[in-house]
């Protein structure tokens, strides 16, 4: 009996291992299961009194029992989906080498590696370990120069985090208060790497409301774009706006910027702004230094409103008032396309005056709490 379990064995694990998406001489091994014990248990039949090794829950180990037949299903549809595959791949490299003849001539090539990105997606798509990979390996772990993985990072993006981050956009008016719209191309994450507390170290929720002393030092900032971008030449500018500090001339508010970078190159792989980042090219990037918003004794919330543009081109010098900083006349002079947003809110709290000290903006104002109708005579 146990000899012949352990034929059908080898004659399943030869059987899957003879295919395409087996075979990684051509094919990036970022695309397979990196955990060999989780890879073993998913194309190998489990022996009855084994539990797979990608369930650590104790409990849940115990209660699980395989699905009857799943495993001679798998194995006949994994058949079927490799063969489609393998007959994608056929055009694929058919595709690479036009590339290559084109280039060495020093043609255009973008029609024909948008035209490979799409028979990539189509040929890894269904690939078990593929799919495994987006959905229970960290997104920041994924090779992002793989067109698959951005394809689905792309649908996970759509079907919660973009519908959460423009429902804060707009809920909290940052549209149009700040810009009269967005067509959202990345995915824009932001967290504050100095915090030790829990509470405030993971990437920021839309909308959140935070202490000034959680966000006293810049934010960490990752741009994931899903659209192929290779090499050096993509530019972003990224400003943060405040449109809610208080303007006693006209007893209103104003908008003031409190961070800018500009001249940012990213592409799918290298797309954080991190300390890093900012020792080794801060002179050259940004144009505003990073002043964190400090909400005043009885001011209303405060919204720190963070934008990405893309860059038609390189931007030279900017003069800009800061203290009455018209973000929609800056994104006009220069051009630029906005891909993304992202939103905190911060009130006054008992860290403000520390971090106000911290970067020599005074001891502050106190407002009165009653707000009147009529402009301020000063």
């Amino acid at each position: 009996m146990l000899r012949s379990s352990l034929r059908v064995l080898k004659r399943r694990q030869s059987t899957l291992n003879s295919g395409i998406w087996s075979n990684f001489t051509e094919r990036p091994t970022s695309l397979q299961i990196q955990n060999e014990s989780i890879k073993k248990d998913i194309f190998n039949q489990l022996p009855q009194d084994q539990k797979p090794a990608s369930i650590l829950n104790y409990d849940e180990k115990q209660q699980y029992h395989s699905p009857i037949d799943i495993d001679e299903t798998f194995e006949m549809a994994y058949k079927i989906l490799e063969k489609d595959s393998e007959s994608k791949y056929k055009v694929i490299n058919k595709l690479k080498s036009a590339i290559e003849q084109k280039q060495n001539a020093n043609e255009d090539v973008t029609d024909l590696k948008d035209q490979l990105d799409k028979i990539l997606v189509d040929a890894e798509i269904e690939n078990p370990e593929v799919l495994y990979n987006t959905e229970f390996v960290n997104s920041e772990l994924l090779d992002k120069s793989q067109p698959v993985y951005r394809e689905l990072l792309k649908q996970k993006w759509q079907d919660y985090d973009l519908l959460v981050t423009m429902q804060r956009l707009e809920q909290l008016h940052v549209i149009p208060d700040t810009l009269p719209t967005l067509d959202p191309k990345a995915d824009v994450k932001i967290k504050f790497t100095h915090n030790t507390d829990s509470n405030f170290i993971d990437w920021v929720t839309p909308g959140s409301l935070l202490p000034a002393f959680a966000v006293s030092k810049p934010p960490t900032i990752q741009i994931q774009e899903f659209e192929r971008k290779e090499g050096k030449d993509n530019l972003y500018t990224i400003l943060l706006v405040n449109p809610d500090t208080p303007n006693l001339e006209t007893n209103s508010f104003k908008t003031t910027l409190h961070y800018g970078l500009k001249n940012v190159s990213l592409n799918n792989e290298d797309n954080t702004i991190d300390v890093s980042r900012i020792l080794k090219n801060g002179p050259k990037i940004t144009f505003s230094e990073y002043v964190p918003l400090t909400p005043e004794k009885n001011a209303p919330t405060q919204r720190a409103c963070l934008w990405v543009f893309r860059q038609d081109s390189k931007i030279d010098k900017t003069n800009e008032d800061k203290e009455n900083f018209d973000i929609r006349k800056f994104v006009d002079d220069h051009k630029l396309t906005a891909i993304g947003a992202h939103v905190w809110r911060q009130k006054f709290d008992r860290s403000v005056p520390k971090v106000r000290e911290e970067y020599g903006l005074g001891r502050g104002r106190v407002f009165d709490k009653i707000r009147g109708t009529e402009p301020l005579n000063l």
